[in-house]
């Protein structure tokens, strides 16, 4: 864990065996009552086509053949979001997601756990072009540098995308990579002693490469007592909306005692349900 949060992959896959179908997270349901359940991710849309390349590319993955391996996901045509086939909690691919930069699947490559030596070159040749085109597809979205006014790289800076309430964070030269599906997206750059800064992108449907987009953030002065007012854990367009469908504006609802209430997360009521203290340490802040 401290290994791939201390590098800035963008995508990766996780190979296992016992069915034949690549899954994608959340593995753990969004309900800690309900043992499948479809738990998405913020990046429903963009996670959902990673798994439908690799499955597509798969010689019987996605086909409908209800005789072989596999069969059951046909009518999903070889994919399924992890805790809709199984909930299970401390998976790598929801680590990845909820720590990391890192989008991960999980392939599912076979029903046979241990193939016997005479399958293994007919097994890589079966998933070799599936890899190639899942490798293939970190090339998709944006990447770029964000940087101060004079060229410094800012490091730990935060790059998020309107409706998608999941952001990336630059490395240590200040660049970063986020995987997008095609279409318009608003990008905004933010680091902590810099100005807010936001830009309107259009990715067309057919890209070869990832569209080069750069920040260049100018320093303000932070006073302790204003640091909330420039930093607010939450815009106002920000909220759960995996499938980018619907945004919110307006005023932020303000509760008892004047205590402004905040969206949690999907998984809190776990905490709340089952008498644990929530962690409040986990709650996203900028």
């Amino acid at each position: 864990m401290k290994w791939i949060r201390s590098l800035p992959f963008v995508q990766s896959a996780s190979l296992h065996g016992g069915d034949l179908v690549v899954s994608y997270p959340f593995d753990f349901s969004r309900h800690p009552q309900e043992e499948r359940m479809l738990s998405p991710t913020p990046d429903e849309q963009v996670i959902k086509q990673l798994a439908r390349i690799y499955a597509d590319s798969h010689a019987t993955m996605s086909n409908n053949d209800t005789d072989r391996c596999g069969a059951s996901f046909y009518r999903n045509r070889g994919i399924i979001n992890g805790a809709l086939w199984y909930s299970f909690a401390g998976g790598m691919s929801d680590f990845n997601y909820l720590h990391t930069n890192c989008l991960e699947i999980t392939v599912e490559l076979g029903c046979d756990k241990f193939p016997s030596e005479g399958e293994l070159y007919p097994e890589w040749k079966r998933n070799k072009e599936p890899l190639l085109s899942f490798i293939e597809s970190v090339h998709r979205g944006i990447k770029g540098v964000v940087q101060d006014v004079d060229g410094n790289g800012i490091k730990g800076a935060s790059v998020s995308v309107r409706g998608i309430r999941k952001d990336v964070t630059t490395a240590e030269d200040g660049d970063y990579w986020r995987l997008l599906n095609p279409g318009t997206h608003i990008l905004t750059a933010t680091a902590r002693g810099y100005s807010r800064v936001s830009k309107r992108v259009h990715l067309p449907p057919n890209m070869n490469k990832a569209g080069r987009v750069d920040f260049a953030l100018e320093k303000i002065p932070i006073e302790p007592d204003i640091d909330d007012h420039l930093f607010p854990t939450v815009d106002t367009w920000e909220r759960f909306d995996p499938y980018n469908q619907f945004e919110r504006y307006g005023e932020r609802e303000v509760g008892e005692g004047g205590i402004e209430r905040q969206e949690k997360p999907w998984w809190w009521t776990y905490f709340s349900q089952s008498g644990i203290s929530p962690p409040h340490w986990l709650l996203r802040s900028v």
